[in-house]
Order: structure tokens, then C-alpha cells, then sequence
């Protein structure tokens, strides 16, 4: 038998599995910037227990995320639902429209999830989210939609065509998760469970309320995944707590399904004064408590959730809400009174599953922060920036410096991957960089010197011969190799950018035409260890017209190691690199 539930409410439908039962009886139009919101955030206090309104104003509301509400419909025409269109199928029959809701019990569940953002009533933990109604109950709250197997795989199929992310399912059943055996499962549930795994497969986290029955474990419906374990992954089942997070008298505890379960605020055992306050079917207000209360909050902590991390899949959105959930402040219900310093890890899971859900927590970098430099999230190249920041490539000016601080770049969580955006200050060392800076030269042309990791070194020969010119040219700056042969002592002068890699290169240039007034020169470059290798080749072109005056050209195509700062101290590339100089020389 099927049935919806508010805690004081139980309208049972009997269908093939016995006792189903509705657990407990939003986007936002434009408003005026005016208007003062805090009264509709304070009224529904659950928003405040699972730090709704933090992430709320950080800019994450459901924006662009379907959510179905498998109920009793939705009233369209109440003003929490002002200005948004409510999309949806009825599988309760032709006289019970989407969009409507005679019971009550929907509209309830779906304002919580998503009631408009208007300075009026209460609103919703994800009120920007797209609401579909799947309406699966009369107006008498019987539950005609779901009767049959293949009654239920249609609901379930219709979360594929419609593309919806986070489906909440507020109704529950008289029996647990421990009642049938997988084989019973399996046969009674075939078509509901590959329709839920097909939605799964498609994206879709499912969401369900653990019942209120005040069982040791969750009720069969939203239990399912503890026999049929493939279901696990993108599923959540909710137990329910009061305004002063203490477990409440009727809610089924997590139990066996403690491994995908979680815990909500549902309102508490006196409905009428500690009841979760949300929309009336009739255009009004009023308080119900039950885990059908509990169960919206964490499908709009799921919404608001996977609106900030699009690329996430729904396992890994599952996952974030589990793993940020706490068990800080919950207090069991009984004589024992578990909480987090009396009770084990196990009998706080047994009641509570992994926690409280907290949406600051699940849409907060949850490991280390890393950086990405070669475009992929998962990377042997990433970088940990969490405990230090990175280095700028030398020589930006002041200004420019301030407006790329400023820029927002992306890291990655390397917990899942999830992506942060934060300024470019928080992953660069924009104060600290080191400047470009002309290092000092020796007039007499150093010969030999010794070489170490802040200087360069020059030394050049002249061989000449009856018909050729050769030059062999040893430095320790790749870069301006090149050239060096050309500025003589002056090398020395070029300025050594800070991300080039001091490593020996060696120079064998050939003066195939070389008078006073013009010379033309190839060169070709070698790095030598155990051999010989090449590393590139160019050519120098001079011309001095007048005397004390010389135009220097050089294009050279070489390889050379490189620390571009956004790397490891100890990450150098070796590559390629062109290069191509002008300049004058002139005695004044």
C-alpha cells in the first residue's frame, strides 16, 4: 500500500507492495532590489539549519537545474510559484492535471525545494531551480500513479525525456528496507528498477524520505538500494530532525541504509508549532512535519549543488553531500540521547547516516586546491596551490600585475575534481615577483668561468682562416646566444629572462662573408655531455656604415629549458623557441 505522510496524516492507497505512504506534508520572479528578504528566510528555519542562505547569496539558487516532484501535484497558482512555469506529466489520470494539487501535500514538498525568492511567506532552498510536477495522486491523496511496476517505471521513465537532474520522492511504505529478499526485488520491482537506473545513467540523483514509522531502518521504497546495490550511487535517503536538531519521535531511522542516507530538518513532533513552515495548496501558509519535509531540503542542496559544479556527475554530486554532511549538534532521540561525544561513528550512522547536509560545506573545496597547467583536472601536471602560491613570469609592470590579480582563474579540487573559481591573486604571488633585471658584463670578455644558478657566462673565439671566419661562442644563456658574438663584451648586457633555465650551450658560427662594413654569418647550436647534440641553428647579419656605428640582425631557431612559474621549482621543459633581434651599437 502506498501512502503520502504529513507526521499526523496517513492516506494509505494498497498496491502491489504494500503500504506506500507521502512522508510528511520555487526560481524566483524579477523583484525590486528594495525589498527586504530576511523575514521569508527566517520563516522557514530549515534554510537556516543547513546554511541555505550562504550559498544562496554567493549566487548558486537551482539556476538551470530540473527538479521533479513526485507527489500530489503543485498548486501553479500559489505566489510562491508566481511568474514560473511549472512543467510536468500526470500519471494519476486524466481529472488530475499537473499543476494542480487537491491534497496539499506536493505543494508543501515543492515549496520547500523551490518556493520564489519575493520578501513574501517563505522560500525555497533552490528557488531559481525548474520545477516539473509528476503528479502521482488524487485529490483524496491516494496514490493511483504508482500502483503497478510498470505504473512506477513510467514515472521513472519520464525523468529521462524530460532531462531531470534531482527527482524527490516524499511518500513512503509500511515495509523497510529488511522485508524482501534481492530475488523478491527483482521480480516484483523489474521494470521500476531499470527505469530508475536508466534516469540514473542519464544524470538523475534520486532523493527519498525514509517514512515515519520510527523503524530501525529506512522504509522499502527509498531502502531500495540496500538489495539492489547499483542503485546506490546517485541516491539519498533522508531521516528527519527538529528545529533544535534533535531526532524526532517518528522518523525511521537510517539503519541499513545508513551508507546513502542522510539527515534533514522535517519539523518537529508538534507540527503545528515546530512544523517546517512552507506553502498552503490553497494560497496560504501552513506547518507539517515528517521526512517528506526533510527530503526537499536535500533535493535543493543536491540543485544548488550541481548548479555550481556542472561538470561533476550525479555520484560525484552524491558524494560531496555525503561526505560535508556532520554529525555536529545532532542529538538522538530516546533515552540514550546519541550524539557525537557519547555515541561510535556506527551508532550515530545507524541513526543518522553520514550527518546533517550542509550546503556551504558540499559546495566548498573539500581537499587541496590544485592548479592546472596543461588544460586537464586530472594531471600529473597539477599543481597543489593550497599551501603555497605560484610564482609570475618576471617583467609585467605594476598595472598590469594589479588587473591580473584581479582575473579569476579556475582550480580543481583534487578531491573530485570539482572546479573553483578564485582570483588570480589567491593562486599567484602578485606582490612578491621577481623583476626583469640586466645582469653585469666583464669588458675583457670572460674566457672561462665558473657557472652557477644566478649568473651568466660568455666566452667567445675568433678563428680565422684564409677564406672563412669562424667564430665558437660558449654561454650559459641560451637565449641570447644567438647574438653574442656580434655585442662581444657587451653581451653581456641582454637582459636574461627569469624563466629561462641557466644550462651550458655551445656556438659554431661560420663568417662566409665578413668585411668591415657588412658580414654574413650561420651559426649553428650544440649542447655537448657525453655528445654531441643540436640544439638549433640561425644566422647573423651586421652592417657598419660609419665608424662606432654597427646594425646588428639575428634569427635563430634553438631549444632551451624553461620554468614559466606557473610550474614546480623542479618542472623545466625543455622546447623549442625562435627568436629573431635587431639592434645598434654606437660609441656616442
Amino acid at each position: 500500500m502506498f501512502h503520502f505522510l504529513n507526521k499526523n496524516q496517513i492516506i494509505p492507497f494498497y498496491g502491489i507492495c504494500g503500504l506506500m505512504i507521502l512522508s510528511g506534508c520555487g526560481g524566483s520572479g524579477i523583484t525590486p532590489v528594495s525589498v527586504n528578504y530576511a523575514p521569508e528566510l527566517s520563516a522557514q528555519y530549515g534554510l537556516s539549519l543547513i546554511g541555505a542562505g550562504t550559498i544562496n547569496d554567493a549566487g548558486y539558487t537551482g539556476s538551470g537545474i530540473k527538479v521533479a516532484v513526485v507527489d500530489s501535484g503543485i498548486a501553479s497558482g500559489h505566489s510562491e510559484f508566481s511568474g514560473r512555469t511549472i512543467y510536468g506529466t500526470t500519471f494519476a489520470g486524466s481529472g488530475y492535471a499537473y499543476g494542480s494539487d487537491g491534497h496539499g501535500h506536493g505543494t508543501h514538498v515543492a515549496s520547500i525545494i523551490g518556493a520564489n525568492k519575493d520578501g513574501s511567506g517563505m522560500r525555497g532552498v533552490a528557488y531559481d531551480a525548474t520545477l516539473y510536477d509528476y503528479r502521482i495522486g488524487n485529490d483524496a491523496g491516494s496514490l493511483i500513479g504508482i500502483i503497478t511496476d510498470s505504473q512506477r517505471a513510467a514515472v521513472y521513465n519520464q525523468h529521462v525525456a524530460d532531462n531531470i537532474r534531482v527527482s524527490n520522492n516524499s511518500y513512503s511504505s509500511s515495509e523497510i528496507a529488511t522485508t524482501y529478499s534481492e530475488a523478491t526485488l527483482r521480480s516484483e520491482f523489474t521494470q521500476t528498477i531499470d527505469a530508475l537506473r536508466s534516469a540514473q545513467n542519464n544524470g538523475t540523483v534520486f532523493v527519498f524520505a525514509a517514512g515515519n514509522d520510527g523503524e530501525y531502518h529506512s522504509q522499502l521504497l527509498g531502502g531500495l538500494p540496500y538489495k539492489i546495490t547499483e542503485l546506490a550511487n546517485e541516491w539519498l535517503t533522508v531521516v528527519s530532525v527538529d528545529s533544535n536538531l534533535q531526532e524526532t519521535g517518528y522518523t525511521s531511522r537510517c539503519g541499513v541504509t545508513a551508507n546513502f542516507c542522510v539527515t534533514a530538518p522535517g519539523g518537529g513532533d508538534d507540527q503545528s508549532t515546530d512544523g517546517i513552515y512552507a506553502a498552503q495548496a490553497n494560497g496560504t501558509y501552513i506547518r507539517y512535519s515528517g521526512t517528506s519535509m526533510a527530503a526537499p531540503h536535500v533535493s535543493g542542496i543536491v540543485a544548488t549543488t550541481m548548479q555550481q559544479f556542472p561538470s561533476l556527475t550525479a555520484a560525484q554530486i552524491v558524494t560531496r553531500v555525503k561526505t560535508t554532511a556532520t554529525y555536529t549538534g545532532l542529538k538522538g532521540n530516546g533515552s540514550s540521547g546519541c550524539t557525537s561525544s557519547t555515541c561510535t561513528t556506527a551508532q550515530m550512522r545507524a541513526i543518522f547516516g553520514h550527518g546533517l547536509i550542509s550546503s556551504g560545506a558540499s559546495t566548498s573545496m573539500i581537499s587541496t586546491a590544485s592548479y592546472s597547467v596543461d588544460g586537464k583536472v586530472y594531471s600529473q601536471n597539477n599543481l597543489n596551490v593550497s599551501n603555497q602560491k605560484l610564482s609570475v613570469i618576471s617583467g609585467l609592470s605594476v598595472r598590469t600585475l594589479a588587473d591580473f590579480a584581479s582575473k579569476d582563474l579556475a582550480v580543481f579540487d583534487s578531491f573530485d575534481g570539482a572546479t573553483f573559481y578564485v582570483p588570480a591573486r589567491e593562486v599567484f604571488d602578485t606582490s612578491s615577483h621577481p623583476k626583469l633585471s640586466i645582469i653585469g658584463y666583464n669588458m675583457n670578455g670572460i674566457q672561462s668561468a665558473s657557472l652557477d644558478s644566478k649568473h651568466s657566462f660568455y666566452a667567445i673565439d675568433h678563428v680565422k682562416l684564409s677564406d672563412f671566419d669562424f667564430y665558437i661562442t660558449s654561454s650559459s644563456d641560451p637565449f641570447s646566444l644567438g647574438a653574442s658574438s656580434l655585442w662581444k663584451d657587451k653581451a653581456g648586457l641582454m637582459p636574461k629572462p627569469s624563466f629561462g633555465v641557466i644550462k651550458p650551450t655551445h656556438q659554431l658560427e661560420i663568417g662566409m662573408y665578413n668585411d668591415k662594413v657588412f658580414s654574413f654569418r650561420p651559426f649553428t647550436q650544440y649542447t655537448k655531455t657525453d655528445e654531441i647534440t643540436l640544439d638549433g641553428y640561425g644566422i647573423n647579419v651586421s652592417l657598419e656604415p660609419f665608424e662606432d656605428v654597427a646594425f646588428y640582425g639575428t634569427f635563430s631557431s634553438g631549444k632551451g629549458a624553461f620554468n614559466l612559474g606557473a610550474t614546480a621549482s623542479n618542472q623545466v621543459f625543455r622546447k623549442k623557441f625562435k627568436s629573431f633581434e635587431i639592434g645598434l651599437n654606437a660609441a656616442l
